[in-house]
């Protein structure tokens, strides 16, 4: 029989079932929008914000835990729906910080590497309800979206003009 150790701590931070030692059969699927009620999904193939209608898709995004980095720091691996493609933080040749969507979640998983690209912290400030996601890559720099909608995710350090803080609901496939 399999042994499940979880980290315990106060309810309100990110679903800890996650951060268990033990190997997951499969993801954990949430549904994220920012502290301005914009829901992510993907455009175009391009994850984007924007206020939920009728018209803009649910999407999911798969979560699975990065269980080669340090688990009091919550590292997790971020993908969208099934988890093809997966959120990596990456410098552009012009030296800019940008999201890309590439390979599986589980195939991330199942390596038991650092990563850290595909890596991200998630931090929640004590008594609340949201978190923060921190590149494990570029520390200092968090998943945001603009105040436009439609725009793409992108990555900012907190206090900068974008939103980085986001509500979270576990969901089922």
């Amino acid at each position: 029989m399999d042994q499940c150790i979880i980290l315990y701590l106060p309810l309100f931070i990110f679903p800890l079932e996650i951060y268990s030692v033990t190997s997951h059969s499969e993801p954990y699927f949430f549904r994220f929008w920012d502290v301005n009620q914009k829901f992510l999904y993907l455009k175009n193939n391009v994850l984007v914000a924007s206020p939920r209608s009728v018209n803009t898709p649910e999407q999911l995004m798969t979560v699975l835990p990065n269980n080669a980095l340090d688990p009091t720091k919550l590292p997790i691996f971020m993908g969208l729906g099934t988890g093809r493609p997966t959120l990596s933080c990456v410098k552009s040749g012009a030296g800019q910080l940008q999201l890309q969507l590439v390979v599986n979640i589980k195939d991330l998983y199942q390596k038991n590497e650092q990563l850290l690209s595909f890596t991200f912290y998630s931090k929640t400030p004590e008594g609340s309800e949201t978190c923060s996601f921190e590149s494990a890559e570029f520390p200092g720099w968090y998943l945001s979206t603009s105040s436009e909608p439609d725009k793409p995710l992108g990555l900012s350090q907190q206090g900068e003009t974008k939103n980085t803080v986001f509500y979270f609901e576990k969901r089922q496939k």
